[in-house]
């Protein structure tokens, strides 16, 4: 059979099944049929190498996945219009998961994935895959409303409303894939001249000798494009390009700002078009921006116990406007991890680093501890990333780490020939950026680490508050709706496979208020209750009461010992933040030996005031 044949007979098998799922991903149907066309476009481009894979649907499926949610970028779900009330019902539920639950479930329940097979695209583990499956599932099913043998129907259901959408025949795929074939040929050939040729841009060996790595600094996908199409001719040399190739990279030398006396080694460097592309902790995808001119993935380690990694990933957009939205993306991926197993400690805007920067500290489970400083800087169309990772030991501080970055985005700051790159960082402390999981509520990348048990926190689907109290006191008796709430929404956290006793979790309450006024009433009320408590709850005693005041926040939170019987009793944490005219309640109750450490639960409640700084 000949390639075009064998291409439009895959064409018109899957290319609606695609389409459901896609549309089922984001709830725009528009989106999802530009990215699937898109899809099979790129797959036409590198038929070759498509068409041998065991199934090339898994090639396919991931492009368009990431093509429909980077066209969504207005985040507004459930674009498409004229939809039945059972479909928006259905989508209203995938919307409510966080992102890696919708993704896990749509692959295996929806596509048809194997399991294995779907771990593997996500690039999580099996273990981590089925939890994410379990409890995405499981929120679906209660979201919309059925059995979780109902599930699989429900999501097929959805199929009637994608089948609305008109993809080209494939002739036109075909056709538009020859185009982007040619046009790929001359911009990788120009990335080459540009960013590699004479610029050192091979792989880096630790004995320093030459080595048959090709040029680094091509446009993603340029090798199967290179030998898909006939030879085409090459642009002049251009040593003058302001773009950054590997000479302008981080060296070892740079890399002792970090650590004054430590030895650094630059131990490998790549474009990034080979293996599975991801380098660094919470990456969701290959490229922050998939239709970027070049990239280039540099790690370097130090010689030193504990051990410390560096990886630099640049972006080359082919606009600053394209590198402003791959920016924005690098920092959803790490202000919403989605492996459970980091918590988001702190971050900061770095001014007078490129023309914008970031920085983030996250904190990993398990022992020994893993740290990760992150810094993310955007210079005109190049992003840098930097992501420092350090096994056991002293964290970087977040200034060294920030004098790093400042000296990477320094490097293609002076490559672009611009006057504006000898800035001193300086941090500023900043509320952590919106998460992908549930506006204005905490994260699963919030939860503090539980020592003694050293498994993640799962996050159920936020729900409207229930018109009873939710906390586990009967100091405060807070009723969000009852009270004059307009909005609420609750979420609990729970660590599924710890095997703890069922009275364990925490539980988050907010609530929004027709003004700031009736807000801080709440407020009073809440305050009072609880300094009352002991005189009408005998068998309540408050241990530990501290006032939080941040900023723009407002609150306190209470230690409680109540007796349950003359032998038995519980000890909890209840925490009340306002911001504005929004008011935060965070309830936990530990199962010893599952506790938090001290201080942990006070910076929850403040984490949980920041986030309502999401809501609109």
């Amino acid at each position: 059979m000949r390639a075009e044949e064998q291409f439009d007979s895959f064409y018109l098998k899957t290319r609606r099944a695609l389409v459901h799922q896609t549309f089922a991903l984001t709830g725009d149907l528009a989106a999802a049929q530009r990215a699937v066309r898109d899809a099979y476009v790129g797959a036409w481009h590198h038929w070759r190498k498509v068409k041998n894979q065991e199934d090339p649907r898994d090639w396919v499926r991931p492009r368009a996945w990431a093509l429909a949610q980077r066209r969504h970028t207005a985040r507004l779900w459930q674009r498409t219009r004229d939809l039945s009330a059972k479909d928006r019902a259905v989508l209203d539920a995938l919307h409510e998961l966080s992102g890696s639950e919708r993704r896990a479930l749509l692959l295996v329940e929806l596509a048809g994935v194997p399991l294995d097979v779907a771990a593997r695209e996500l690039n999580v583990t099996q273990e981590t895959l089925e939890r994410q499956l379990g409890t995405g599932t499981a929120g679906f099913a209660a979201g919309v409303g059925i059995d979780l043998a109902e599930v699989r129907t429900r999501l097929l259901d959805l199929g009637e409303a994608a089948s609305r959408a008109t993809l080209p025949r494939p002739p036109a795929v075909r056709r538009e894939g020859r185009n982007r074939r040619r046009t790929h040929s001359l911009a990788a050939a120009a990335a080459v001249t540009f960013l590699a040729v004479g610029s050192g841009a091979f792989a880096h060996e630790p004995g320093g000798g030459p080595t048959e790595a090709g040029p680094l600094m091509a446009e993603p996908g340029a090798a199967e494009a290179e030998q898909a199409t006939e030879p085409v001719e090459q642009p002049s040399p251009t040593p003058e390009s302001t773009l950054p190739s590997a000479e302008d990279l981080l060296t070892a030398a740079d890399l002792r700002l970090l650590d004054a006396g430590t030895k650094w080694e630059v131990t490998d460097t790549h474009d990034n078009t080979s293996g599975d592309g991801f380098n660094y902790v919470c990456q969701q995808e290959r490229f922050a921006d998939p239709e970027g001119l070049a990239a280039l993935v540099q790690t370097s380690e130090a010689a030193r116990k504990p051990p410390r990694t560096m990886i630099q990933a640049v972006e080359i957009s082919a606009s600053e406007g394209e590198a402003t939205k791959a920016y924005d993306t690098l920092v959803s991926w790490f202000a919403g991890c989605e492996s459970g197993e980091l918590q988001l400690q702190r971050a900061f805007d770095v001014t007078q680093v490129g023309d914008r920067a970031t920085l983030f500290d996250l904190q990993g489970w398990g022992t020994p501890a893993r740290t990760y400083s992150v810094g993310i800087a955007q210079v005109g169309q190049v992003v840098t990333t930097n992501v420092l990772r350090t096994v056991g030991g002293t964290e970087t501080g977040a200034v060294r780490a920030s004098r790093a970055l400042a000296t990477a985005a320094r490097l293609i700051c002076e490559r672009a020939e611009r006057d504006d790159c000898e800035g001193k960082p300086r941090l500023v402390p900043a509320p952590p950026p919106p998460s992908t999981e549930a506006k204005g509520a905490l994260a699963t990348v919030d939860m503090p680490a539980l020592p003694s048990v050293g498994q993640p926190w799962v996050g159920l689907p936020p729900v409207p508050a229930p018109h009873s109290p939710v906390s586990p006191s009967s100091c405060d008796r807070a009723q969000f709706r009852k009270e004059g709430a307009t909005r609420t929404r609750t979420r609990t956290f729970l660590v599924p496979q710890s095997r703890l006793p069922a009275r364990f979790g925490l539980t988050e309450t907010y609530g929004t208020f027709g003004s700031v006024k009736e807000a801080a009433t709440f407020m009073r009320k809440v305050r009072q209750r609880f300094a009352s408590c002991e005189d009408r709850d005998l068998a309540t005693e408050v241990l530990v009461p501290q006032s939080l005041r941040q900023g723009r926040l407002d609150g306190a939170t209470w230690r409680l010992r109540t007796e349950l019987s003359e032998n038995r009793e519980i000890v909890y944490d209840v925490g009340f933040v306002r911001r504005g005219d929004a008011v935060a309640q965070v309830s936990f109750v530990p199962a010893p030996p599952a506790d938090l450490a001290p201080g942990a639960f006070r910076a929850l409640v403040t984490r949980a005031g920041q986030r309502l700084a999401e809501l609109p």
